[in-house]
């Protein structure tokens, strides 16, 4: 049984990622959200070094948020938690989805 707060899916969103990286240059990145849930994701591709703590501006499509950055892998994902009110999907299609995909 999972007991994280937020069901989680398994992604591969192309989005665009911005903030200052640990040596205080703004940049620009492509990524990859590769775990999504209501409150956070994960990120593939981000190759600038950050640090734990800052926040970053993802943007999907039209869509923008804003998240912290809260754990970094030696692989380079990141592990990102949502400050925003706004999300790229909805609770009830992230329930949905994950449901669908335990039952596989």
């Amino acid at each position: 049984m999972d007991r994280r707060r937020n069901p989680r899916i398994a992604v591969q969103l192309p989005v665009q990622v911005w903030g200052m990286d640990a040596f205080g240059q703004p940049f620009t990145d492509p990524a990859v959200v590769t775990n999504l849930s209501s409150g956070g994701m994960v990120l593939q591709g981000i190759h600038r070094r950050v640090r734990t703590g800052e926040m970053l501006d993802v943007r999907m499509g039209n869509e923008k948020a804003q998240f912290r950055v809260i754990w970094i892998k030696p692989t380079g994902d990141l592990g990102l938690r949502s400050v925003t009110a706004a999300n790229f999907m909805p609770s009830s299609a992230l329930t949905h989805c994950s449901q669908a995909a335990a039952a596989c």
